[in-house]
């Protein structure tokens, strides 16, 4: 086994172990990769897309390796030598191909546990912790239903900076976005939540 195969198998073994900056080092690594797959996708086929429309099939790519504790990601064995770069080439060219004939199904699932409405803001998330937050759940369907209602973006933002803990930069970082835009994707996701929440209620 090549050192280039054991370093994709450790980094997939630290994002199933749920560590933090391991998720993050992924989403950074294979952003690109993801983007490149997805642009490839719909102009091949003559798609005509907007810049937004990458983002949200990018973001919806790495919300779908990340769901239900990294189900998918934890099938990328190594197998034959197969880099992880391009196993993950082939899971963005079929989630493209299966969101086009979906009949504009756009955002895959949120299906991880929601993080409690109430404490999602930054003096509760520094006291308790992302885990912490997310075990003290007392609106669990209304949140479930809010947060997929927001988009892919969104989502992933919730899930890097609730969910996994890291900071604004370093999820600014990982999605390729300024501080500044991180602080305002941050501030509209929790008012669309609100607002989502408000109407359910």
């Amino acid at each position: 086994m090549t050192d280039s195969l054991q370093e994709d198998l450790r980094l997939i073994s630290a994002c199933l172990a749920e560590d933090r900056k391991a998720s993050e080092c992924f989403v950074r690594r294979f952003s690109g990769l993801i983007y490149y797959s997805v642009r490839h996708v719909l102009t091949s086929r003559g798609i005509p897309f907007c810049p937004e429309d990458l983002e949200d099939l990018h973001n919806a790519i790495f919300l779908h390796l990340f769901e239900n504790r990294c189900r998918k990601m934890g099938q990328y064995e190594g197998r034959n030598g197969c880099r992880l770069a391009s196993w993950l080439r082939v899971v963005a060219v079929r989630f493209v191909l299966n969101h086009l004939r979906d009949s504009g199904a756009h955002s895959a699932p949120w299906q991880d546990k929601p993080i409690p409405f109430e404490k999602l803001s930054d003096e509760d998330r520094e006291a308790l912790g992302p885990l912490e937050l997310m075990e003290q759940v007392e609106q669990r369907r209304s949140l479930y239903n809010a947060i997929e209602l927001l988009s892919p973006r969104d989502r992933l933002f919730i899930k890097l900076y609730f969910e996994d803990g890291l900071g604004l930069e370093a999820v600014a970082s990982a999605i390729r976005i300024s501080i500044q835009n991180a602080y305002t994707i941050k501030h509209r996701a929790i008012q669309r939540l609100r607002s989502h929440l408000r109407r359910d209620t």
